[in-house]
């Protein structure tokens, strides 16, 4: 039966090329918004995403308000006690941005000295392209040796690579030389760390070699477990809140937190916005319903035939709902296919990448089918209903 009224169906559109196409066009408009601002939503979800991935998405920042009369102290003894404090702690990483500039032959470039610990490379996604980052070998004697970004390496050394090389490093009554060990890959600036032009030194020579009494202007607290970095953001600021008593003597920042606030909001903008283009999917439903009505207008005598010849009620309501349900699913089938075009040029000038789950094409089936029964169980229930003597008898 449901073939039968599946070529029934398309013998019918043959016949009203024009008058289908026409009954499309709110089912492809419809569609073709929902899976666009939905692949929309997916791929800029998925660039905050890897941008706050570049920045540590398993690290709380913890910064002192030097402001404040209860300002914090990020000394290594603070950062002993939240280890003791936090099990769920891996480590606690110091960092100091540094007053002073790198330069070599080629000239004295712009960029950041930033002291750090061994292991704040790992806890940021930092890759090494030349040599090695520095070791805890390197921390513990307090070595003269320092990592650059590769924007900062090209600049210093345009000649070729600057491994095994040295620089100077110079400032107020500060005049050292430093031998470069490694060189960063190319990384995009993110908050607070200017990778491509930072150049980076164990923060134990920095405190011991130049800079004495030296202390973190920030802690980065790396978490053993990426689920519970909002939860350990959220204790930690409880942990100062206790210890200086005053909320504004600390900043407490998780950039996973800022993630998932971000992709809220991003998600929440394409749930109005899919709302919105949702309507013209209703107006499209009711074009089809309306074409439908018209199409059991001109067949009654069609419908009494069949009628006469022994259709039930049943076969003629399944001839009228597999109709609409052809046309919404092919309105659904050329959405999909547009709303993913317009979503990639889209994705692609805001220099994003490309997302877009399954269940966007689900979505848009499952939309145009509904649409489809919704359009189409009035249309057939009349059909059904025709006394089979008077729809003979309608011409």
């Amino acid at each position: 039966m449901i073939g039968e009224s599946l070529r029934m169906a398309f013998e019918s559109f043959a016949g009203n090329r024009l008058r289908a196409a026409l009954s499309l066009v709110g089912v492809v408009i419809g569609v073709a918004s929902v899976v666009a601002v939905t692949a929309l939503s997916e791929s800029g979800a998925a660039d905050v995403r890897r941008q706050f991935e570049a920045f540590g998405l398993d690290a709380v920042q913890v910064f002192s308000n030097g402001n404040a009369g209860a300002a914090v102290r990020l000394d290594e003894a603070l950062a002993d006690e939240i280890l003791r404090a936090f099990p769920e702690t891996k480590a606690v990483l110091p960092k100091a941005t540094l007053p002073g500039s790198l330069s070599s032959a080629a000239g004295s470039p712009a960029g950041s000295v930033v002291a750090v610990d061994s292991r704040y490379f790992a806890a940021m996604d930092a890759r090494v392209a030349l040599g090695a980052a520095f070791s805890p070998s390197d921390e513990y004697r307090a070595r003269p040796v320092v990592v650059l970004g590769a924007g900062l390496a090209r600049e210093l050394f345009p000649e070729g690579s600057p491994i095994g090389k040295t620089v100077s490093f110079s400032g107020d009554k500060l005049a050292a030389t430093l031998q470069v060990v490694g060189v960063l890959e190319a990384k995009e600036s993110r908050f607070m760390d200017d990778w491509d032009r930072g150049a980076f030194l164990p923060f134990r020579t920095a405190a011991l070699r130049y800079f004495g009494g030296l202390e973190p202007q920030v802690l980065s607290v790396v978490a053993r477990d990426r689920r519970r970095v909002v939860a350990l953001g959220e204790d930690l600021r409880r942990f100062f809140l206790d210890r200086s008593g005053d909320p504004e003597a600390f900043w407490i920042s998780s950039p996973k937190e800022w993630a998932e606030e971000n992709e809220k909001m991003i998600r929440s903008l394409s749930l109005l916005l899919g709302g919105v283009a949702a309507i013209s999917l209703l107006v499209g439903g009711i074009g089809i319903m309306n074409i439908m009505l018209v199409s059991v207008t001109e067949r009654k005598r069609e419908i009494g035939v069949r009628k006469a010849l022994g259709a039930t009620r049943r076969h003629i309501r399944a001839q009228f709902m597999v109709e609409a349900a052809v046309l919404t699913l092919s309105g659904g089938v050329l959405g999909l296919a547009l709303g993913m075009l317009a979503a990639l040029l889209a994705v692609k000038g805001f220099g994003w990448a490309f997302v877009a789950s399954p269940g966007t094409a689900l979505l848009a089936m499952g939309v145009s089918a509904a649409v489809g029964l919704f359009s189409g169980i009035y249309p057939a229930v009349r059909a059904a209903r025709l006394d089979p003597v008077e729809a003979l008898a309608a011409e």
